[in-house]
């Protein structure tokens, strides 16, 4: 992510925090359709993907006061978003497709103000894990996972093979399931999630 575009998205937050409408529109505009694709390849389900994206907006609005953005804000919408499609699953009875592989998610909370409150805390965790990898792997990391950008793509810009940045974000998986695993009720789908 540019200098420029963290600048752009501090400002959107500032905006949102302080109750800008324009920046929430902002922040809704530059973010539907990246998060929509994310949703859709997981679901396959327009209404779904509508039904979460609604949802992650609703709160990031209603929320937006008491937000603790301790990152990027793509990095923040992507693991909330994340964690809506965990809870649109347990939720809709679409847990059975994920129960075989991750028994412990089953046991999830559905109190609405639980989850915020675990996700907050879930997220607060992975950014503090993330700050302990090593500069390199971490840079990966989040070119991956916060940019969406292609392993090709990340080994031609840092200039480092392909190979290479599978290591990186294999490292960065491996580190963030054992740092997180106080967290295995959740965490092994959310990273998945991430993969």
């Amino acid at each position: 992510m540019t200098k420029v575009s963290e600048d752009k998205y501090q400002n959107w937050i500032e905006g949102l925090q302080s109750g800008d409408g324009a920046a929430f529109e902002n922040i809704y505009n530059e973010f539907w359709d990246s998060l929509f694709a994310i949703v859709y390849n997981r679901l396959k389900s327009r209404e779904a993907v509508e039904e979460i994206l609604q949802d992650l907006f609703a709160d990031l609005w209603n929320r937006r006061d008491s937000l603790k953005i301790k990152s990027s804000l793509p990095a923040y919408l992507h693991a909330a978003l994340k964690y809506k499609i965990l809870n649109h699953i347990h939720s809709h009875g679409l847990r059975k497709t994920y129960s075989d592989t991750h028994p412990e998610y089953i046991h999830q909370t559905d109190d609405t103000t639980q989850n915020i409150l675990a996700f907050e805390e879930l997220y607060e965790k992975l950014e503090m894990g993330l700050e302990k990898l090593p500069e390199k792997c971490r840079l990966v990391f989040r070119m991956s996972r916060e940019d969406q950008r292609s392993s090709k793509e990340i080994a031609v810009e840092l200039n480092i093979s392909h190979r290479t940045v599978q290591t990186h974000i294999h490292k960065a998986l491996k580190f963030l399931k054992s740092e997180l695993s106080d967290y295995k009720s959740i965490v092994f789908v959310l990273i998945d999630f991430l993969i």
